[in-house]
């Protein structure tokens, strides 16, 4: 799964080069949360001495246990998935929750994360933030939001280093006119950035949107690392109960 959208990017293990940051855009059309379960287990497939921190101010554990159960992976039985509940943004009992399903860690303040990803996460460690515009609905501005990404840009490059490339940041984001400021500012910060978009046609049971890639201004820093030159790419897709099917537009479909 996912292969060809992979292969699309440059990417030759389904994962971007080491100490990047890719931007995943999506809005109310089309969901860019459809791209959480390949970079988990792209990153669980990577090593076994390498975790997955999968940070979420959005969904519970639950809910992602539940869709990568779809797609043959059980979190609970993977010893490098650490989940990290940023929803609440306090303490909260999980004692009445089955273990399988309760956070590693919950952010009640984030220099408490940043230390515990320092302190307790291997070098390889592929980074997953989703949902990081609920941040500015909870009240936070901008440079708050950004001054998070900065911290952890630093944190994942110092990882990149002590594991020869095996540690990246991925960022979920919901792109309308309210989040576009954070979105516009995260852009320059980043290697890659991944639109999805709703057709302006609308969406059908064949193709359910488009899927841009285009270089990050930080792109040019890694272009002697890349394994080829970086094209933008433009895809439609469909998604399934199982699957996500990429294609170019006006082609037959493939599941990726």
């Amino acid at each position: 799964m996912y292969k060809t959208l992979s292969s699309s990017v440059n990417w030759a293990q389904g994962l971007p080069e080491g100490g990047t940051t890719t931007l995943v855009c999506g809005d109310i059309e089309a969901d860019g949360g459809v791209l959480v379960p390949h970079f988990v287990q792209s990153g669980l497939q990577e090593a076994s001495e390498n975790n997955v921190v999968l940070v979420s101010l959005t969904q519970t554990m639950s809910h992602y246990m539940h869709i990568m159960r779809k797609m043959g992976v059980n979190l609970a039985k993977q010893r490098g998935f650490q989940f990290v509940n940023a929803l609440t943004l306090k303490n909260v009992d999980y004692s009445d929750l089955p273990a399988a399903t309760r956070p590693h860690f919950t952010v009640t303040e984030w220099s408490g994360f940043f230390r515990w990803l320092c302190d307790s996460q291997p070098p390889g460690c592929t980074l997953i933030i989703d949902g990081l515009c609920s941040l500015l609905d909870q009240g936070f501005g901008c440079d708050f939001v950004s001054g998070i990404v900065d911290t952890c840009q630093r944190i994942i490059e110092d990882k990149a280093i002590k594991s020869n490339g095996a540690a990246r940041l991925v960022i979920m984001l919901f792109l309308d006119d309210f989040t576009e400021p954070l979105v516009r500012s995260l852009i320059r910060r980043s290697h890659y950035f991944f639109n999805f978009e709703g057709l302006s046609s609308g969406s059908s049971t064949e193709v359910a949107g488009q899927l841009t890639v285009v270089p990050g201004h930080l792109y040019c820093h890694i272009q002697a690392q890349s394994s080829g030159k970086f094209k933008p790419v433009l895809l439609h897709y469909r998604v399934s109960d199982t699957t996500v099917e990429f294609f170019s537009p006006g082609q037959s479909r493939m599941v990726l």
